[in-house]
């Protein structure tokens, strides 16, 4: 049902972020977009070992920005679905390892749904990761895939500041 919901869904803005369900780091169970319920919301999906690792960097700097915000999160999306079940768990714990535990509970592995995923993300290029950005209502206002770049992580808190502003005004 939710890989329907995934590709009849396009990345056009204001569409709505789907229902994605995942474990994080730290072993809780988390959907989307619950978790996330008011908030404006990074995620930043990767589909290969090599878009974890290119990821990095948009991780670790929106957590520092954006360490224990109540308006704005994020959270890096591992998926795993295409990953053999029998070497999962050295993935998992291979992730685990390389994310400081500060950001367990902001990184989800998903291990179903990834093809409609990668459909709903418009997966041009399994390497790099995708930042998918959502207001507090859930609609997506942003979107990018690839390494880290500093212009383009400039416009991205630009669009943040501009959605606070926004969520906070009456």
């Amino acid at each position: 049902m939710i890989a329907a919901m995934l590709s009849a869904q396009s990345l056009e803005r204001g569409a709505a972020l789907p229902q994605l369900k995942g474990t994080t780091l730290d072993g809780h169970e988390l959907t989307l977009p619950d978790a996330a319920s008011g908030k404006v919301t990074l995620l930043i999906l990767t589909f290969s070992k090599a878009a974890g690792e290119r990821a990095q960097e948009w991780n670790k700097r929106f957590f520092n920005d954006y360490p224990q915000d109540d308006m704005i999160t994020s959270y890096a999306v591992a998926m795993l679905e295409d990953v053999p079940s029998l070497f999962r768990g050295l993935a998992r714990s291979g992730i685990k390892r390389g994310v400081p535990a500060a950001m367990h509970s902001r990184f989800l592995i998903v291990t179903t749904n990834e093809a409609a995923w990668k459909q709903y993300a418009g997966l041009q290029d399994d390497k790099v990761p995708y930042l998918l950005l959502f207001d507090n209502k859930a609609k997506l206002q942003w979107t990018h895939h690839g390494s880290f770049e500093q212009p383009i992580y400039d416009a991205l808190k630009a669009k943040i500041a501009d959605l606070s502003k926004k969520q906070s005004s009456p």
